[in-house]
């Protein structure tokens, strides 16, 4: 309920001492509501502020977001710029690479298997068609079945040397399937009925799980190859040196052997898995 100010009147008839108490007490209400007033201005102006401050804050995190999304942006097209540009040189040195080995020339042949080994190199997923085009040169390079043994050169030729030194360098690409063996399967490299007689590998060549049945080896250096879960049916390995060689899980049936020098090592003894391919080939 709102009180009604006194009359002139009212005051007139108020002593002086009451009418000094009343005054002070309005001058004290007048101060008070300025001070009100003053806080009431002074909270809109604050609250103003922080609105202010907080749009601000707010336009800043949407400014830097954006900055960040842009600058993703352009990370990831610069990297798939990059990835593409990659990928399409890879394939420009594939091309040339598979060109040059149709050459007739037996250097550019060798320098077209060095240039495919960088781009297995390079490029993963290419790396089982380089190994497997390899493969498929040598098979194609090396000497053909008219020619008979007696006639065979003293050692492989230059580019088909090449083309097995890089296979062999290569790592197996595994399926991830266990065989009957309990072995991962691999994919297998198709060297079937190549005639590589006195081929020198240098040793440690991969050629795991590798065809090799009827495939002429004879006085070959294998040297501490892996040959594991390799195919060597009806293979002459007359007089071939296979010291330190791993021929776990080989299939030997049939091979010849005669003068073979296999060895001793650990990781081939270990089961008799060479004895026991020895066994299977009769």
């Amino acid at each position: 309920m709102r009180l009604r100010p006194p009359g002139q009147a009212e005051l007139d008839a108020i002593p002086a001492d009451r009418r000094l108490e009343l005054l002070d007490l309005e001058r004290q209400h007048h101060d008070r509501e300025l001070q009100r007033q003053e806080r009431a201005r002074q909270q809109r102006t604050q609250s103003r502020h922080q609105w202010f401050n907080s749009v601000g804050i707010l336009a800043s995190v949407l400014f830097t977001a954006a900055g960040l999304v842009a600058t993703a942006l352009t990370l990831q097209a610069g990297q798939d710029e990059l990835r593409t540009s990659k990928e399409s040189q890879i394939t420009d040195r594939y091309t040339r690479a598979a060109e040059q080995l149709g050459s007739t020339k037996p250097e550019v042949r060798t320098a077209a298997i060095y240039a495919l080994e960088r781009i297995a190199a390079d490029s993963t997923r290419d790396h089982y068609t380089i190994r497997s085009l390899l493969a498929a040169f040598v098979r194609e390079h090396d000497p053909s079945a008219r020619v008979k043994a007696e006639d065979l050169p003293p050692e492989p030729a230059i580019d088909v040397t090449a083309a097995l030194d890089v296979v062999g360098r290569q790592p197996v690409l595994e399926i991830g399937a266990l065989d009957s063996a309990g072995l991962l399967t691999v994919a297998r490299l198709d060297l079937h009925a190549i005639r590589i007689p006195r081929y020198v590998s240098g040793g440690y060549a991969n050629w795991r799980g590798a065809l090799l049945r009827n495939a002429d080896l004879h006085q070959v250096s294998l040297t501490f190859a892996h040959l594991t879960n390799t195919d060597l049916r009806n293979a002459n390995l007359h007089e071939a040196d296979l010291r330190e060689a791993n021929l776990s899980q080989a299939d030997l049936r049939d091979a010849k052997l005669s003068g073979a020098n296999l060895g001793v090592s650990a990781s081939a003894v270990g089961d008799c898995p060479v004895g026991q391919g020895i066994a299977r080939g009769g």
